[in-house]
C-alpha cells in the first residue's frame, strides 16, 4: 500500500527534464542509509565505484559513524528550467594542466559551430578535460576525471584556467582550478562522449536506453548486491569450516603455536600472534642447527661440534690479544714512555753540551759519537788493552783511535768522554729508549697475517655456515690493524674507531656449539635430549606460524566483526531503491521522450532502419527501455545493428535528452565520429550542422576529413539550405609543447585566400633577409618555403574553382553548382598552368646544388599577385552564374 501510493506521488510530480528528477533523488538520499548517500556522491562524480570505493563503502556499512560524504545538489550540476542560455566565448590563461602552453586563448563563436582541430598529442585533449570538468558532462565508466599537472616540471604552482561565457546576453568570468567547484551557470552546457552515452547493449545483446537518473539508481541497487555479497561471504567464510591451515594446522598441539591456534578467538591479540610468528636471525640459525643436530649421528655430529668449538676458541684467543693491544692504556703507555724518552733525551743532551765547550769538535754525545765511542772500547778491551779498563790512560799509552802517544790534555779528555758516557743522565735516557722502542715492537707484532685472516674467514662461512661472523671477524681485525699502524704513528692513544671484540659475538658461538654437543653426548631419552626435541618442534611451529599469520589474523577479524556484519545486513535491502526508480522512470520517460528519440534517429537515417524506444518491465531497481526493430520485434538490436549505427544511436540517445530539457545553451563533442566510416560521420556532420542553427556547438576532432564535412554541412544545411555560422580553431604542439592555440583553420583546411595573406604577410617579415645578403642561406631557405608553399595554394585555388560541384573529403558532387564550372575558362586554365610551372622553375632554381639561385622578393610578389588577380576573376565570374 505504501509502496503504491509512493509511485501515485511521484507519477502526479510533473519532471519537465533529467535535472529536476536529479534533485529528487538528492531529496529522496537524505532517508537512506549514510553508506548509500556516499555511494550515490560516488557514482555521479566517478560513474563507476572501484575496488577501493567498494572497500569504503563496505567500511561505512559496518561503522556509520565513519566519516561520510553524501550526495548534494552542488554534485549533481545538472541544468535548471529556468536557467539562461548559457555559451562558452574562450578558455584562456591555462596554467600547469598537462603540458599545455601557457598564456593561451582558445576562443568559440557563441552560436553557430567551432571546429577545434588537433592532431594527437597537440593538446588538444588537455583542453577537454577542462571542459568536462567545468560543464555538464557523464563520467566515463570505471574512470576518474583527474587532471593530472605537467608532470616534466614538477610545478608546485596551482591548476588553473580562466573561461569566459556568455549567459542571458551577458558576459561573465570564472576561474576554475582543480580543488573547487566550477562555476554553477557552466553545468548548463553539456559534453558528449559516447562512451558515456545512456545507450547500452544488453548482455542479452538487446540495445536498451536507461536515462541517467535510473542508471544511477540502478548502480546503487548493484553495489547493494555488491555489499550484500560481501556482508555473506564473510559470515558464510566464518560459519562454514574454517581453512585447513587453522583447522588441520602444521603443528604440534602440545607447543605455544599449536596452542595458540586451538584457541583462536575474537580477543585474541594480534601483536601476540606477530611476535610468536616472527623468528629473528639468530632464532632461524638456531632453528637450522638443532634441525641438523637431531637429523646426524649424535656422537659424529658432536666432535665436529667440539672441533669447530677449539678453532673457535683459538681465533678469540688470538682476537682477544689483538683487542688488549688496541687498548687506550696501551697507547697512553706508549705516549707516556715517548714522553719520558723526550724528556731523558733532552737531559743527556745537555751534558753532552756542557762537555762540547771545552772540545774542538761538535756533536760530542750524539747518537754517532756514541756508536764511535763504543767501537773504540770494544776494541780496547778486546784488542788493544785486553787486561786494562776503559780508556787507558797511563804514560806510554796510546789513543785507540788515532795510535798516537796521548799527552796530558788528551789523557785527561778521554777520562772526560768516559765519565759522560757512564754518567746518569746517560744511561737513563739509554734506558728510556730501550723501554720506549721495546713496548713499540711489541705492539707492532700484535697482528694477524693476511692468510689467517683468509683461513678464518673460510673457516666461518664454510664450516660454520655463517658469512655474517666472518664479515664481523673481518671487519674488527681489520679495523684493529687500523688502529694499531694509527697508535704507532702518533707514538700516543688516537681518535680512532676502537672496535669491540664482543661484537663480534665469538663467545655466543663457543658456548653454543658447546650446548650442542653436550645435548648430542647425553642418553637419548634423557633431559637434556628431551629439552632439545622440545625447543625443535616449539622453533619449527613458530615457523609454521609465519607462513599462515594472515590466515591466523583474518580468523581473529572474522570473529570479531561477525556480530558488526549481521547488523549491517538491514541496510543493504534495495526493495526501496526499486520502488523509486520504477515511480520516477514513469515521471521521466514521456510519450514527448521516446517521439524524439525517434525523430532522431530519422534524422540520422541509419540505413533506412526504423527503431523504436519501448519500456521493458522493471527489476531489482533497473527501468529499462528496450531500443528495438519496429519491423522486427523478435529480432535483437544489437544483433542488426552495426557499430556505426550504434555510435548513432548513442547520439541520438543524447540529443533526445537535450530536446526535452528546452535548453539552448551550447553543446560540446569530444571526437563524436572516432572509427566511423564515412556515410555515418557525413550522417552525424549534418545533424550538428542543423543544431548550430539553434546553439553553440563546440567540436573537437583529430579527423581532418570530418573537418572538411562539417565545413561543407554547415554551409548547406537541408532541407531549407541554410548557412550555420562556423569557426574554425587549431590546436597544435611546437617543439616539444602542446596547447598552442591558432584562432584559424590549419593550414590543410585554409583555403587558397587564406593562404596568400599569410604567405604575403610572411614575405614582408622576412624581406629584410634579402636586402641584408640577397645571396645569403637564410633568404635560400626562405624563398624554397614560400615557393613550395605557393605551389601548394595553386592546387588550393583549383579546388575552390571546382568547389561548386566536388568538394574536399565529399563524396556527393553537387549538380546544382555544375554551371558555375562554365565560368572556368580556357585562358584560365593556361594562366594557371603557366604560373603553376613558373613555380616548378623557381622551386628548382634554389634547388640546384652547386649554385642556387633565390628570386627576389618582388619577383615572389608577382607571383602572388598573378594568383590573387586569377583566383578573384574566377571567384567574380562564378558568382555571377
Amino acid at each position: 500500500m505504501v509502496t503504491q501510493e509512493l509511485e501515485n506521488t511521484i507519477t502526479r510530480e510533473e519532471f519537465s527534464s533529467e535535472a529536476d528528477v536529479l534533485r529528487n533523488i538528492v531529496e529522496w538520499s537524505k532517508d537512506r542509509p549514510a553508506w548509500q548517500r556516499d555511494a550515490l556522491r560516488r557514482l555521479v562524480i566517478q560513474g563507476e565505484l572501484t575496488e577501493s570505493d567498494i572497500d569504503e563503502l563496505y567500511a561505512l556499512c559496518k561503522d556509520p559513524n565513519l566519516t561520510s560524504d553524501p550526495l548534494t545538489e552542488d554534485h549533481i550540476g545538472t541544468q535548471r528550467s529556468a536557467a539562461p542560455t548559457v555559451a562558452l566565448k574562450n578558455i584562456r590563461r591555462v596554467q600547469n594542466v598537462n603540458a599545455l602552453a601557457e598564456s593561451q586563448s582558445l576562443n568559440f563563436i557563441p552560436l553557430g559551430v567551432t571546429i577545434v582541430y588537433g592532431d594527437n598529442g597537440a593538446g588538444k585533449s588537455g583542453y577537454v578535460r577542462i571542459l568536462r570538468k567545468t560543464c555538464r558532462a557523464r563520467r566515463v565508466r570505471g574512470k576518474s576525471e583527474q587532471i593530472l599537472p605537467n608532470v616534466y616540471q614538477n610545478s608546485s604552482t596551482p591548476q588553473r584556467a580562466e573561461l569566459e561565457y556568455e549567459a542571458g546576453g551577458q558576459t561573465q568570468r570564472s576561474e576554475w582550478n582543480n580543488t573547487e567547484p566550477a562555476a554553477e551557470l557552466l553545468s548548463e552546457i553539456s559534453v558528449f562522449d559516447s562512451r558515456t552515452a545512456n545507450v547500452h547493449v544488453e548482455e542479452t545483446n538487446d540495445i536498451a536506453y536507461t536515462p541517467y537518473p535510473m542508471k544511477l539508481l540502478k548502480s546503487l541497487v548493484d553495489t547493494c548486491k555488491i555489499i550484500k555479497d560481501k556482508i555473506d561471504a564473510d559470515i558464510a567464510v566464518i560459519k562454514a569450516q574454517t581453512p585447513k591451515s587453522i583447522s588441520a594446522p602444521p603443528c604440534s598441539p602440545n607447543t605455544t603455536t599449536g596452542k595458540l591456534i586451538s584457541s583462536l578467538n575474537k580477543d585474541t591479540n594480534e601483536d601476540s600472534v606477530d611476535a610468536l610468528a616472527t623468528l629473528s636471525e639468530d632464532e632461524l640459525s638456531r632453528l637450522t642447527n638443532v634441525a641438523s643436530d637431531v637429523a646426524q649421528d649424535p656422537k659424529t655430529a658432536a666432535r665436529k661440534l667440539l672441533a669447530q668449538k677449539t678453532r673457535l676458541e683459538t681465533l678469540h684467543a688470538t682476537l682477544n690479544k689483538l683487542a688488549d693491544a688496541i687498548e687506550p692504556a696501551n697507547g697512553d703507555k706508549l705516549a707516556s714512555l715517548f714522553k719520558d724518552l723526550k724528556i731523558k733525551s733532552e737531559a743527556a743532551k745537555l751534558a753532552a753540551r756542557d762537555l762540547s765547550k771545552v772540545d774542538p769538535l761538535g756533536g760530542v754525545g750524539s747518537a754517532t759519537w756514541q756508536k764511535l765511542w763504543e767501537a773504540a772500547r770494544a776494541y780496547s778491551t778486546g784488542d788493544a788493552y785486553p787486561q786494562q779498563g776503559f780508556p787507558v790512560t797511563s804514560d806510554k799509552s796510546r789513543c785507540v783511535l788515532c795510535q798516537q802517544d796521548l799527552n796530558q790534555d788528551a789523557a785527561q779528555r778521554l777520562r772526560s768522554f768516559e765519565e759522560f758516557v757512564q754518567s746518569k743522565t746517560q744511561q737513563e735516557e739509554i734506558a728510556a729508549r730501550e723501554a720506549f722502542e721495546g713496548f713499540k715492537f711489541t705492539l707492532a707484532l700484535t697482528k694477524i697475517s693476511r692468510e689467517q685472516l683468509i683461513a678464518d674467514k673460510k673457516f666461518a662461512t664454510d664450516e660454520l655456515g655463517n658469512a655474517d661472523l666472518a664479515t664481523r671477524i673481518s671487519e674488527f681485525t681489520t679495523r684493529a690493524h687500523w688502529r694499531i699502524r694509527a697508535i704507532l704513528r702518533a707514538n700516543a692513544d688516537v681518535d680512532h674507531l676502537n672496535p669491540t671484540l664482543s661484537d663480534v659475538g665469538l663467545d655466543k658461538f663457543i658456548d653454543e656449539l658447546d650446548s650442542r654437543a653436550v645435548a648430542l653426548l647425553a642418553e637419548d631419552g634423557s633431559e637434556v635430549r628431551i629439552k632439545l626435541r622440545t625447543e625443535l618442534a616449539e622453533l619449527q611451529d613458530r615457523r609454521s606460524l609465519h607462513g599462515i599469520k594472515q590466515d591466523v589474523v583474518a580468523e581473529i577479524s572474522r570473529l570479531k566483526n561477525i556480530s558488526e556484519l549481521e547488523a549491517a545486513r538491514k541496510d543493504v535491502r534495495h526493495s526501496g531503491i526499486t520502488t523509486k526508480n520504477t515511480a520516477l522512470s514513469k515521471a521521466l520517460i514521456t510519450d514527448r521522450l521516446c517521439a524524439r528519440f525517434a525523430r532522431e534517429i530519422d534524422h540520422l537515417n541509419l540505413a533506412g532502419l526504423a527503431i523504436e524506444l519501448k519500456r521493458e518491465q522493471s527489476k531489482d531497481g533497473d527501468s529499462r527501455f528496450k531500443i528495438s526493430l519496429i519491423d522486427s520485434a523478435s529480432s535483437n538490436a544489437g544483433d542488426v545493428l552495426s557499430e556505426g549505427e550504434y555510435r548513432c544511436v548513442a547520439l541520438a540517445g543524447f540529443m533526445a535528452e537535450l530536446a526535452t530539457n528546452e535548453s539552448s545553451s551550447g553543446i560540446i563533442f569530444d571526437d563524436p565520429v572516432s572509427s566511423l566510416d564515412h556515410l555515418h560521420r557525413d550522417a552525424i556532420a549534418k545533424r550538428l550542422a542543423k543544431e548550430g542553427l539553434r546553439r553553440q556547438v563546440i567540436i573537437f576532432t583529430h579527423d581532418l576529413p570530418f573537418l572538411f564535412l562539417l565545413r561543407n554541412a554547415c554551409n548547406n544545411v537541408e532541407p531549407q539550405e541554410q548557412k550555420t555560422e562556423i569557426a574554425l580553431r587549431h590546436i597544435q604542439k611546437r617543439q616539444s609543447t602542446p596547447g598552442y592555440c591558432r584562432n584559424e583553420a590549419p593550414d590543410r583546411a585554409q583555403n587558397a585566400t587564406s593562404r596568400i595573406t599569410t604567405m604575403r604577410s610572411h614575405l614582408t617579415n622576412t624581406r629584410i633577409q634579402y636586402e641584408q645578403d640577397p645571396d645569403g642561406t637564410p633568404w635560400l631557405i626562405t624563398t624554397r618555403g614560400l615557393i613550395d608553399s605557393l605551389r601548394q595554394t595553386w592546387e588550393t585555388a583549383v579546388e575552390d574553382a571546382i568547389s561548386p560541384v566536388l568538394r574536399t573529403f565529399s563524396s556527393k558532387v553537387n549538380t546544382k553548382g555544375f554551371a558555375k564550372l562554365t565560368a572556368i575558362t580556357q585562358e584560365d586554365a593556361e594562366t594557371m598552368r603557366t604560373h603553376y610551372g613558373q613555380c616548378s622553375v623557381l622551386l628548382h632554381k634554389v634547388s640546384e646544388a652547386m649554385n642556387p639561385v633565390a628570386p627576389s622578393p618582388d619577383e615572389i610578389e608577382a607571383e602572388l599577385d598573378a594568383l590573387t588577380s586569377w583566383l578573384r576573376s574566377v571567384t567574380d565570374r562564378q558568382q555571377l552564374v
